[in-house]
Order: C-alpha cells, then structure tokens, then sequence
C-alpha cells in the first residue's frame, strides 16, 4: 500500500514525540527535549540517534514538553532561532550559532540544576548533522553510565558549501538495479547525511550508447513529437520512472540532499557516444531497443524546447541542471550556440529560479554571455585534473596539448569583474575505479583549492563509477569481489571513508582524527584499525601521484583510461609521457637531457619520484604487515579485502619506481644510440613486471575476471596486463637483437637513482607571500633562502591564473642582505583581469632543485589579488 506523504511524515515523528522510558529503574537514562515541530530532516537526525541508543539499551524519553523530563541525562535538540527550549537556553547563555545554512553547535550548559547539552542548528540540516554527531559518539561509548563522554561541544559552520557525490548511468541494468531498489537509496543517501555530503549528481546519458541520449523518453513522450520515443519503453515504465525519481529527490531532501540532474547527451549519432562498443554504433533506421528514436536536425531544437520544459514541470522540486554543450553530446560544431541559447531560453521561461552547472569543455565566451545577459542562475563546472585524480591542486601548468582550449583545468575562465564562481569537479572516476581510498590531508588540500576564484562547491564522482560502461544494457551486472569475500550489501558501503573523508573534511578542514580513528578501530582491531588507517592514507597518494608526475597524456579519458589497472603502454610510449603538471614534474627525456649535461631544472625528477614511490611501498608492505600480527586468524572478510588493495597498491607504486628508471633509460638510449642504456632499460624494465608480478599475486581470486568497466580492453583483470606486457619486453628484447645505431652513437651516461625521496631538507625558505597588490604598480617578491651546499641560483616563475598562458622567469637577485632575494615583477607584465600566481625555483651548488612552495605539503604556488 502506498502511504501519502503527509502520513508518511506523522508516522515518522509521532514516535518521536512519545515516552521512550523502558525502565529498568523509574527514570529513563537520557531525556531528549525537541522543538514541537520537526521537519523530516530534523526528523532523520533524531531517528537515527533514537536507534543508537536503542542499540545501547539506554533507556530514554522524548518531550515537546520540559516540564516533564526525569532524565539523568538531558539533550535539548532545536532551531537556533526558534522557540524551543533549545533556542532558550542558546539565547540566555549568549551562545551564537553562525547565521548560515547547515551550521550548528553542540553546547554543554545546565538546565532546571540539571547537566544539559544542546543540539542545535541554524537551520534543519545544521540540526539534523548536530544529531547525527552525537549518535556516532554516543555509539563509541562502553560505558553505560556515561554515553556522552565522547560527545564534544563544537560550534562549526561548512567550509564548503556544497559537497557533491556524482554517479553515472552508463548501464541500464545497472542503473536500474539501484534506482527501482528504495532501501539502496535509503542507505546510500543516510551515508550521505552522516558524512555531510549535501548534493548527488545522477548524470544521464555519456558514452553509453544511446541510452538517455536524449533523457526525457525515459520518463515521458511529447504529444507534438509523436515519432521522438525510446523504442522498448512502455508508457508504465516511463510512469514507474517518475514516480521512482520522485521519490528519490524526496528522499534525498529529507536527509539535507539537494539533487542535480546531468543532461548530458541531446542527440545520439555515435562516435565517442558509443562508448568504444562497435555493437552501439548509430545505424539510421535500425536503433537498438534502448536508443531514441525520431530526433534529427530538423526537429531537435524544437523538441528539446518542448520536452525540457516538460522535464522541468514533471520534476519541479529539482535543486539542479548540469547541462553539456560541446559535440561529445551528439551536437555538431554547428549546432551548438543555437541548440545552447535554446535550452537557456526554456530555463527562463518554465523555471527561471532553477540553477544550472554548465560543463566548461566546449562553453564559448558568447554562451557564457548570453547566460550572463539572460539572468540565468549558473556555474562553470571545469574538470579538476584531466578526467583522473591527480594531486589536489589545480595543475600548475596543463600539458601542451589542451593549453589553449577548455577541455580542462580553469582554462582562461577566472577573469574579472567575476559573474559567476566555479564548482570543482574531480574526474577521479577514472583513477579511483576499485580500489579502496581514504586520506582527510588530500582532501583537506583538495577543499582549499576549491575556493579558487571564490567559489564553495566541488563534486567527486563515487567509485565503481563507470560500473558496465559498454556492456549490453541487459547484461547481469557483475559483483566486484567474489562471494567468498564479500562483506556488504551494497558495493558502496565497501569505500565508507572514501565518503566519510570527502564529506566531512568539506564541511570541517578541522574534523578531529577521533572520526577516523574509531571507526578503524570498529572494523579492525584498537590495534590493527590504527595502522590499516595510516596505510591507507598513505595508499591513497599513489595514484595521484602517478598522474601528476609519469602519465602519458593519451591515457586522459575516464572511459579509456585506468591507471590502478594499466601498465600505461610499452615501454617507448611509456618513456614518451611528461606526467600532467609540467611545471613541477620533469619528464623522463628532460631526466635523460640532465644526465648527458644539456638541461638544469628544478622540478621534481622522475628519479625523485621513484624513490618517493618506492619509500611509500615499503612503508604500506611494513603497515599492513604489522596489523597482520594483531588481527591474528579472525575470519574478518573487511580486513582481507583492504590488505588486500593495500598490497597491490603497494605493488603498482613499486612498479612505477621501477619503470621510471627504465623509462629515462630507453631515453638515454634514443639520445646516444648507445646499446648499453638499451640493455639498463630491458633490466629495470623486467624488475618492474616483477613488481607487477606481485600485484597480481596479491590480487589472488579477490576480485571478479574480468571487471567490466569499460571497453576492451579497459576491462579485464591485472593479470592481462602482466601477458602485455612480458610481450613489451620481448619486443625491447627484440629491437636490442636488430639494433643499429642510426647515425653516430655517444657514450651514455647510466640511470643515477637518488636517495631523497623529495629535496625540501636541502633548503631553509623563509617566505611572506602577498595576499593583494595594487593594479598598475609593479610586484615585488622577496624570498629568504639558505643552502648548506651553496646557492647556484634562484628563480621566481609568474604567470596570470590563466592556464592559456605559459610561465615567465625572472631572476633573484642577491639584496645585499644575508640570504635574501628579490625580483620584481613589472606593471606592464599584469594583466588586471586575473590574479597572479608564482612559485620559486632554486638550486644548490650539488645540483639539487626545489619549487617553493613544496607540493608534497601545500599548494605549489602562491596567488596575489589585485585590488
């Protein structure tokens, strides 16, 4: 039987708001006084701090009333600006909640002579968080005498506004397995509360062979566009997938949840759309059974006009639109402004309040106008670091091959006078596809990039994301970890602190470690959970570190790209990569080009980077072997599967540390001609398949063959990439065998590992950055730096914050004052209509570099504001 709302919402609460005394003694443990009204938000929290002590056996009451409360123990939950008890108490102590939306405070005061904490909140959300915050702590009390003795006071408000969970619907099997299921919902969306993350994004249609491309026949035909249907959807369908996204957004609301929907493909006609299946190709008059059919040149501006107001109407409660305008989304070149200002044009007319992310690949500054003049509610949504995770901050410099267009990065879009801020979105959902993640300091780093250009949103996409993505759409969808390990309902639940870190670090940069900590401690062990955690930490800077600083640029799409489970090609394409961040990362060739005498830089060297690598593999081997020890034989299948990712992360560290070597080897060996640095290079090149080896070791039969996620040969197992590439080296074998020098050869210098896994230590920087600078007046920076070895020189790089731009270097000069060095930017070389970034370059007389400020601890450059 279907329950209106309205019930749904008394059923709720009225429990909430009757005696709960389930006495062993007359009088309940805790009294919960509540405002007389709550919302459902307001609602979720108490439900859920309800359940804990229910699981406690604490005996408690609930009361609208304070007359009444017999509690030992007194928790006073309200609006702060209400006029609860819990706003009373807040006003007479002079105790202030921050006037912004999702703040609150946990508050210890006194009430009638008796102890009391408030929990409060600005508004519902800061309330229902407030709540949830205490039932975790009461949950990590053994105490019964004293459930609160974790609960803290705190007063917090979000450092992020928004904070965004998105997710495809690459599948329909897939997809629909989870949209039809309420309880995945219900649990996904409370992990969601719990950890403070406040928007999901459901992004419809991409590289998935026609499925949503456009979305609305999914939920509804358009009587004047008869012919416009998706070919095997019944009008009961489309009707169960209103109803069902209905549901959905209510059930997000009444957690604190807004909801984005991604319209992201207009038309189907293949190419890219098809995902790399040749089976989804565009066949004019033979659509497969879940492609729309009906839609051309001559009717798409019309229809979509009519079918998105119509969208817009049937889901009216919508909190956002993520619109794509470029020719990935089935669109030509010339289609794009007209079909762009069309879509603008129906926002205004049928929901003018709605607001709209538009994607930055493809959006043109008359587009961006256009929005701007017509008064539209909009952000730029440009990726964060290619469609990977890199490290987590806005690249330095982008590579060479999308400098000047707006494919990603910031591109040329932070210019002033500002009409529009940002929401940051990281592609990790090429990187971080199955493996475990969790580290607060990279997302800690990550939020405070987030505020470039004074903007508070950013979005991550969930793991697993690209789940099926190419496969038949009415294929079984697979299970990631065989049965026999498998400890969870619902695959999310397997990456809780990857949610856990990005939503609450969001929210607070300052969360205690206690969070962490004792939910390591729940799972694992008071002694293993401490060293999974760490490991896992360090883990989790694996494969940023990978694409920042030895990734081919070719492996950038999510959709084709998968560094936890590519070797990134043979050796030579291998060696051919300049990492994603070309100011900070030196490439193998310049690696190669610093040995044989021809180049001085002092970015990172790959070199560097090895052993950075190799450090952190040792440093996780050591961690999880140690926790091994203290969880002894437990049959704990949680525990098995993260050592698990924890090894083979180890592993693909270890292999690129090994790989590096060879990559500048095969470099060398391209420059000389010289046989030699071939041989070095099949050498390290067969200790890193060892390497690769044991991750497939490692990986045993946790994991399901093949993972479907992706086109061949993106799907599949470690283990096919171990046969790729024992045959890479017998092709090095090979060409060694045939080789010639072509043209004289030289002497090549050997590979020189280093044993610094990063050269900070050699340098003492003293450094006050300017915040702001006057328009028109030159800049000047001074730095204070000391070298043991001796100062060779130092360098100050500058540029606009526009990534179209390439970095100018100017000299530090010597002051005259001990250690001290100055440049001075000229006024004529600012452009106004961008901050300033630089960053200092400096080398010691031993030829060790470093870039100030360092990127293993903060953001690698500084940012003036001109005023």
């Amino acid at each position: 039987m279907k329950i209106p709302n309205c019930l749904r919402t008394l059923l709720l609460v009225f429990p909430l708001l009757l005696s709960h005394a389930r006495a062993v003694s007359a009088d309940p443990d805790i009294s919960i006084i509540t405002d007389a009204q709550l919302s459902p938000v307001a609602s979720h929290g108490l439900t859920k701090l309800i359940g804990i002590l229910e699981r406690k056996q604490l005996t408690f009451e609930t009361l609208t009333s304070t007359d009444a409360a017999k509690g030992r123990i007194i928790l006073v939950t309200g609006i702060a600006h209400g006029d609860g008890l819990a706003a009373s108490l807040l006003k007479a102590g002079n105790h202030a909640v921050p006037k912004m939306k999702e703040a609150l405070t946990i508050w210890n005061t006194s009430w009638q002579n008796k102890p009391a904490t408030v929990v409060s909140g600005y508004d519902d959300t800061g309330l229902m968080y407030g709540l949830l915050d205490v039932a975790n702590r009461i949950s990590w009390s053994t105490d019964p005498s004293d459930p609160l003795h974790f609960v803290k006071e705190v007063t917090s408000s979000p450092d992020i506004k928004e904070r965004g969970i998105a997710m495809y619907t690459m599948n329909r099997a897939y997809w629909e397995s989870r949209f039809y299921d309420e309880n995945f919902w219900a649990q996904y969306f409370d992990m969601m509360a719990q950890n403070r993350l406040n928007m999901l994004e459901i992004l419809f249609g991409y590289e998935n062979g026609g499925f949503m491309a456009p979305c609305y026949p999914y939920f509804f035909n358009v009587d004047q566009y008869p012919d416009v249907k998706m070919a095997d959807i019944t009008t009961e369908q489309q009707q169960r997938n209103v109803t069902t996204m209905h549901q959905v957004i209510k059930m997000a609301h009444d957690r604190g949840i807004a909801i984005r929907l991604g319209i992201w493909d207009h038309v189907y006609r293949g190419g890219v759309q098809a995902g790399g299946n040749p089976d989804f190709e565009y066949r004019e008059g033979h659509p497969l059974p879940w492609q729309v059919t009906g839609l051309d040149s001559t009717n798409l501006n019309l229809y979509t006009k009519a079918a998105f107001a119509k969208f817009l109407k049937t889901f009216p409660e919508l909190d956002a639109i993520l619109f794509k305008t470029n020719n990935e989304s089935g669109l030509k070149e010339s289609e794009l402004h007209a079909f762009s200002l069309n879509f603008f044009e129906t926002v205004k007319e049928t929901a003018p309040d709605m607001f709209i992310d538009i994607h930055a690949k493809g959006l043109t500054d008359a587009l961006i106008k256009s929005a701007t003049d017509m008064g539209i509610k909009f952000r730029i949504a440009p990726k964060f670091w290619m469609e990977q995770m890199g490290l987590p901050f806005s690249p330095t410099h982008i590579n060479r091959e999308d400098q000047k267009n707006r494919r990603h990065g910031y591109a040329d879009l932070l210019r002033y006078p500002q009409h529009y801020q940002m929401l940051w979105k990281l592609w990790n959902g090429g990187s971080t596809r199955v493996f475990l993640w969790g580290d607060p300091e990279y997302v800690r780093r990550f939020a405070a990039s987030s505020h470039l250009y004074n903007s508070d949103a950013y979005s991550v996409y969930e793991p697993m994301a690209t789940k099926m993505e190419s496969q038949m759409h009415d294929a079984v969808p697979f299970q990631l970890l065989n049965p026999s390990y498998s400890y969870y309902e619902y695959e999310f639940e397997r990456y809780w602190n990857f949610y856990q870190t990005f939503g609450l670090i969001g929210y607070d940069p300052n969360t205690p470690d206690e969070v962490w900590d004792k939910e390591f401690e729940k799972r694992f062990g008071e002694k293993a959970g401490p060293l999974i955690r760490s490991a896992l930490n360090e883990a989790s800077w694996v494969l940023p570190r990978i694409v920042g600083a030895c990734y081919p640029y070719s492996f950038f799409p999510t959709t084709s790209a998968w560094p936890e489970k590519q070797r990134l090609g043979d050796l030579p394409l291998y060696a051919k990569a300049e990492g994603s961040d070309l100011q900070q990362f030196a490439s193998f060739d310049e690696e190669a080009r610093v040995l044989l005498g021809e180049l001085e830089t002092a970015k990172t060297l790959p070199s560097t980077t090895s052993m950075w690598l190799a450090q952190l593999a040792a440093d996780i081997n050591q961690k999880v072997a140690e926790a091994e020890t203290f969880i002894g034989s437990q049959d704990n299948k949680e525990f098995n599967s993260t050592v698990t990712d924890l090894r083979m992360l180890a592993n693909l560290a270890l292999y690129h540390s090994r790989r590096i070597p060879a990559a500048i080897s095969y470099c060398l060996f391209l420059h000389t001609q010289d046989a030699s640095a071939l041989d070095e290079a099949i050498n390290h090149e067969a200790n890193a398949i060892e390497a690769w080896s044991q991750l497939v070791n490692a990986a045993g039969d946790v994991y399901a063959d093949p993972i479907l996620i992706g086109k061949k040969p993106l799907s599949g197992h470690w283990k096919d990439e171990l046969v790729l590439l024992n045959g890479g080296l017998e092709k090095l074998q090979a060409e060694r065998s045939a080789f010639k020098p072509n043209g004289p050869a030289t002497t090549s210098p050997s590979y020189k590992p280093t044993d610094d896994p990063e050269n900070s230590k050699y340098f003492a920087i003293s450094h006050r950055a300017p915040d702001t600078a006057a328009v028109g007046l030159p800049i000047t920076i001074q730095v204070r730096v000391h070298a043991p070895a001796g100062l060779k020189w130092v360098h100050l790089q500058y540029r606009a914050m526009n990534q179209y731009k390439d970095f100018e270097m100017l000299p530090m000069s010597a002051t005259g004052e001990k250690d001290l060095f100055q440049a001075i930017i000229p006024a004529d070389q600012v452009d106004p209509q961008y901050d300033l970034m630089y960053l200092i370059e400096m080398m010691d007389m031993n030829g060790k570099g470093f870039i100030y400020p360092d990127l293993n601890k903060e953001t690698p450059y500084k940012i003036i504001h001109f005023r």
